[in-house]
């Protein structure tokens, strides 16, 4: 792991999947880092640490799973508080989708993720990294840090639907982010939205950085099909 990954973001990930390991034996059978890192664009103590890890089959109809995911979140605490305080964001941590073994080589738009957590916030019923921008990632540059290579995992980012998505997620997140930092306070806004727009910092440099990057990253995929860091 230390030769293919920066060597926090291997010290990071091997934490996370021995904690894992302990309060679900045997659950995570495959992991792999996508984001920042399988662009060649991450950045020591700033840049998140982004994970899809899959779930064994066995362990998909446990009642207790989610409880479990939720504990494998909380160990993310130490770094989340960790970057709050040094003003880097809430964000600078592992962050993970986790899909069941029998899902991996599903078109992407077809997967039902079993949960996710980004930051402080834990999703027991979704993911939004489950998408054709993010399996492009995984494609093109993810590093399996458990399990089979990214090569022998079949997974299909449905490269048709990756122009498609982009349109619909600049139209229906970007587009009203932008109208309400502009216009108004938020109103029935999600977690992430009303963090920004109520910290008691203001805009910060990072909130900044995603709301100016975001769409632009957005925008040149959707021009060049090709995929680049903020």
């Amino acid at each position: 792991m230390s030769m293919q990954l920066p060597p926090d973001a291997a010290t990071a990930i091997k934490s996370y999947l021995r904690f894992a390991d302990r309060i679900l034996p045997g659950g995570i059978i495959a992991c792999a880092v996508t984001g920042s890192i399988a662009l060649g664009a991450y950045r020591p103590g700033r840049s998140d640490i982004d994970l899809v890890a899959v779930i064994a089959e066995e362990w998909r109809t446990r009642p207790d799973l989610i409880r479990r995911l939720r504990l494998l979140h909380l160990s993310q605490v130490p770094s989340l508080t960790a970057g709050a305080v040094r003003g880097r964001g809430v964000s600078a941590c592992c962050n993970t989708v986790f899909i069941a073994e029998s899902d991996v080589s599903l078109p992407v738009t077809e997967i039902r993720p079993i949960a996710s957590h980004t930051g402080e916030i834990f999703d027991p019923d979704g993911a939004f990294d489950v998408n054709p921008v993010v399996w492009k990632e995984l494609v093109d540059g993810g590093i399996a840090v458990r399990g089979r290579r990214i090569s022998a995992w079949d997974v299909d980012a449905q490269p048709e639907a990756l122009r498609p998505w982009i349109q619909t997620n600049l139209r229906e997140y970007w587009a009203p982010l932008a109208a309400q930092l502009r216009d108004r306070p938020p109103q029935n806004s999600k977690a992430l939205l009303h963090r920004l727009l109520t910290s008691p910092r203001g805009l910060t440099a990072g909130t900044v950085s995603w709301c100016v990057l975001g769409p632009a990253r957005m925008h040149r995929t959707l021009m060049t099909g090709e995929i680049v860091g903020k």
